[in-house]
């Protein structure tokens, strides 16, 4: 929902005392940029800061970062949970952006930053984050026609919107390269509000320097407001460009002229180029890029295009598409927390592709198949230039992932305050005990992995096998992790936890393995191309040379990785018990693992009444043990099943794997 209004806000955030001084960007392009590179040069400095960018590209708490990190999962979802309940309790009925914002404020004064990077959301006068009570400098960018149906038909109306961000006696750095009737009316408003405007390229050393820089006309002007915002916030800080180029040219902002690897995603060799160019003036800024850098080959431009409903997609199109050009159209995927974003329709794009000229014959409607898409394209453009644009919600749609890392449960931490490190807030069995620090550095292991491969899945697996409580083994190894912080050990990239998954059904090591391949699949479309398990090393044979191995998981040596972590005093993949403190107890708890691997021998997919018995025995919680959910599900699988009596899903021993070979997509 969009409601503009300061009022829901002010009240939010009425006892978050802002203990940071503000820089505020609006406009319509290039604010994004500008507050990025404002930070970067805030962090390179030694000044602490927090920046605050919208839309987010993937997760929803990737748009806060602190001094350059993006801030935790955890964090976000602790603070924000502290606002959700601020606002139900006062019933003040804020909209998710106000949440979003106030969550943001409260983030950066909790981690008492120097300084809070703002970016506008839509508009600026009656935006949320317009109701920053300590503003340093403001900042307004290039404006455009957008969002008319909240700010205006007109240049002039869009441009009084974004000029209410000033402040009187708050210095506002402006791009001057704006259209005359939009620097009329910031003229206007700043001599109403007595704010004095600053042009950052008044000493005209900046153009000449930044082109032999290589940095494009719009980029030399985003910059330049970025350094002069800078320099008036920190006037005692470094701002010569001998100092501020080598920080800049570090910066990185997703979506906006990006060079992007689609090898792994579609097969393609080349690399492409990514922009949002989500309205028409962004839209002249990548056509002229596009026209200069990559049209020289007098080869036609491939287009993979995407928009939100909403957006004049005649004019961005009639910008982008020349006579001969090729078109894949698709709907992006569902934004997380922003649900009034819907996406236009793919037919819509493709029709308005072939008035502006895309060949007739080469015009593809992907649907919401991004993976599609991306195929068709890299076939069509056969090594020539090829162009993602339209929409910046299309690249959280981009990252498909192929490495699957499993942790297997084997206890239920039930909560308490001394966060699993106590042995009695597990429910265990008897010969278990001792073992809880090795299921915590299990948990460890396994966040370990993920933060090393940013094309990985983490899945904890285990279903509910303790009749005290019907909390999953998974559920209770997530609850953990979370309560640990172990997450905030993940690398500062923007995707890591959401890509953590829990599969709460398998009731042994065998299903552990293949529920946890189906979830990945009906999460992302597509089987990993390699398996990275967690367990016990003296389950490593089981696992590996057995369940693996029956599930047709080959070649074994190139595809699974096997991280074991043994219970004190016990060694060895084969389950050895050393000599001294370990009881009877767990050494025939040791020697039931060797039984049972002989089991898994003459039965490899659990079919016998033996093995499906101990998995009844402890389905205490009556857990659905089918692989699918339906017959259609199934037959998009390519998997062959049987029903056994009890209800459990099992693969037809011998048939063919749809994973049985890299990179398997779905069709």
């Amino acid at each position: 929902m969009i409601d503009l209004g300061l009022a829901r806000i002010g009240r939010l955030i009425q006892n978050t005392p802002q203990t940071w001084k503000a820089i505020h960007v609006a406009g319509t392009n290039g604010k994004g940029s500008i507050c990025s590179y404002i930070s970067a040069m805030l962090h390179a400095s030694g000044v602490s800061c927090g920046r605050f960018n919208s839309p987010h590209l993937i997760d929803r708490w990737d748009c806060i970062t602190v001094n350059e990190k993006p801030v935790s999962e955890h964090l976000f979802r602790h603070v924000e949970n502290q606002v959700k309940k601020r606002d139900q309790d006062a019933q003040i009925g804020a909209t998710e952006f106000e949440l979003l914002t106030a969550t943001a404020f409260e983030i950066f004064t909790q981690q008492k930053v120097d300084f809070g990077v703002i970016e506008v959301g839509l508009g600026g006068k009656l935006d949320a984050t317009n109701a920053l009570k300590q503003k340093s400098v403001t900042v307004i960018s290039k404006i455009g026609l957008d969002h008319q149906s909240f700010l205006g038909s007109t240049l002039q109306e869009i441009a009084l919107h974004k000029a209410g961000i000033m402040r009187r006696g708050v210095p506002c750095v402006v791009d001057f390269s704006n259209e005359p009737e939009v620097l009329k009316a910031i003229r206007d408003h700043a001599a109403e509000v007595k704010a004095e405007l600053h042009d950052p390229m008044a000493d005209g050393t900046a153009a000449a320097a930044l082109a032999q820089e290589g940095f494009e006309p719009h980029q030399i002007w985003n910059l330049a407001c970025a350094r002069k915002a800078f320099q008036l916030a920190c006037p005692d800080q470094d701002a010569s460009w001998s100092h501020i180029l080598p920080i800049v040219k570090q910066v990185q902002w997703p979506g906006r002229l990006q060079t992007l690897d689609i090898q792994r995603l579609a097969g393609r060799q080349q690399e492409v180029l990514l922009d949002g160019a989500h309205n028409t003036q962004s839209a002249e800024v990548l056509a002229a890029y596009v026209q200069k850098h990559l049209r020289v080959q007098g080869r036609p431009v491939t287009w993979v295009l995407a928009a939100s409903k909403g957006k004049d997609m005649d004019g961005i199109l009639g910008l982008l598409i020349q006579e001969g050009d090729q078109v894949a159209a698709v709907r992006f995927h569902p934004v997380d927390g922003m649900p009034w974003v819907k996406p236009e329709d793919p037919p819509k794009l493709v029709h308005l592709a072939k008035q502006h000229g895309a060949r007739a014959d080469q015009l593809y409607d992907a649907q919401d198949d991004v993976q599609d898409a991306l195929t068709w394209a890299s076939k069509a453009a056969d090594g020539g230039p090829l162009v993602i644009a339209g929409s910046l919600y299309l690249v959280s749609s981009m990252s498909t992932p192929n490495h699957l890392i499993i942790v297997c449960g084997h206890a239920i931490w039930n909560g308490g305050p001394q966060n699993g490190w106590d042995e009695s807030e597990w429910l265990i069995e008897s010969y278990k005990k001792g073992e809880t620090p090795t299921f915590i550095e299990h948990i460890k292991a396994g966040v370990k992995a993920l933060a090393e491969d940013g094309q990985s899945v983490l899945v904890f697996s285990g279903g509910p096998t303790r009749k005290e409580t019907p909390i999953s083994e998974a559920k209770s190894y997530h609850n953990l992790a979370i309560a640990n912080s172990y997450f905030n050990f993940l690398s500062p990239t923007s995707s890591a936890t959401s890509r953590i998954l829990l599969e709460e059904r398998a009731l042994d090591s065998y299903y552990n393995i293949l529920f946890s391949l189906v979830l990945f699949w009906r999460e992302h479309a597509v089987w990993p191309d390699t398996l990275t398990i967690v367990s016990h090393e003296f389950k490593r044979t089981r696992i590996v040379q057995g369940h693996c191995a029956a599930i047709g998981f080959t070649p074994l040596e190139e595809r699974v990785r096997f991280i074991g972590v043994n219970p004190p005093g016990v060694e060895g993949a084969l389950g050895g018990v050393q000599a001294a403190g370990v009881s009877k107890e767990k050494t025939n708890a040791m020697q039931g693992v060797q039984l049972t691997l002989g089991q898994w021998e003459s039965d490899p997919h659990g079919y016998s009444e033996e093995l499906a018995g101990k998995r009844r025995a402890r389905n205490c919680w009556g857990v659905d043990q089918r692989l699918f959910f339906s017959e259609e599900e199934r037959l998009r699988s390519g998997l062959e099943t049987w029903i056994l009596e009890d209800g459990t899903q099992v693969l037809v021993e011998g048939d063919a794997r749809p994973w049985a070979k890299y990179g398997s997509f779905l069709t």
